[in-house]
């Protein structure tokens, strides 16, 4: 996430006018985090409307403008894993029809792509909260291990070896060849 740190700088020392820039510049790359974490579109909207509110008022005490992304990410993974365990108590399951797409009609065996997605959503609600945010991140979203390691405030050698168990894990779930 790329982000102005004048407009940091300025949203620090109570500019609104800065903070609402830097809201527009910053909200797709956490709304997507937020929507391939949580599975649920307006869940994803509602959690990261509050980030920004958590972030309004934090932003004052961030003593560097660098810094930003890395600790707007962390505020959001916070809220995410809260926002599913929320899920999981209202509903007992995770929606995962925002992510997965749907086969195309041209497709010429529409009944395996359908039984493919069906059988990858099911293994990734399977997976835990963390598991499923990296691999999302990693797969659907294309961050690397590095960035995923900020914004989730852990080792990227963490990442590295969860992104690998999970994958692994994934294999097996779906009779795939584990290979390690």
């Amino acid at each position: 996430m790329k982000v102005d740190n004048d407009l940091v700088v300025r949203a620090s020392k109570g500019d609104k006018d800065a903070f609402s820039d830097l809201y527009y510049s910053c909200y797709k790359d956490l709304y997507k985090f937020a929507l391939y974490t949580i599975g649920d579109a307006e869940n994803a909207s509602d959690v990261v409307s509050d980030t920004f509110v958590d972030i309004w008022k934090g932003i004052g005490k961030l003593r560097d403008a660098n810094s930003f992304a890395s600790w707007a990410f962390r505020i959001l993974s916070v809220r995410c894993k809260k926002e599913i365990s929320n899920m999981i108590d209202r509903r007992g399951i995770y929606n995962f029809d925002d992510l997965i797409e749907t086969p195309s009609m041209g497709s010429e065996n529409i009944e395996e792509d359908i039984s493919e997605s069906a059988s990858l959503a099911s293994a990734l609600s399977k997976l835990e909260g963390e598991e499923r945010m990296i691999i999302i991140l990693s797969v659907l979203h294309g961050y690397t291990n590095k960035e995923i390691a900020e914004m989730i405030g852990k080792p990227q050698g963490t990442v590295s070896s969860k992104l690998h168990r999970t994958y692994a894990k994934l294999r097996e779930m779906l009779g795939g060849e584990n290979n390690g």
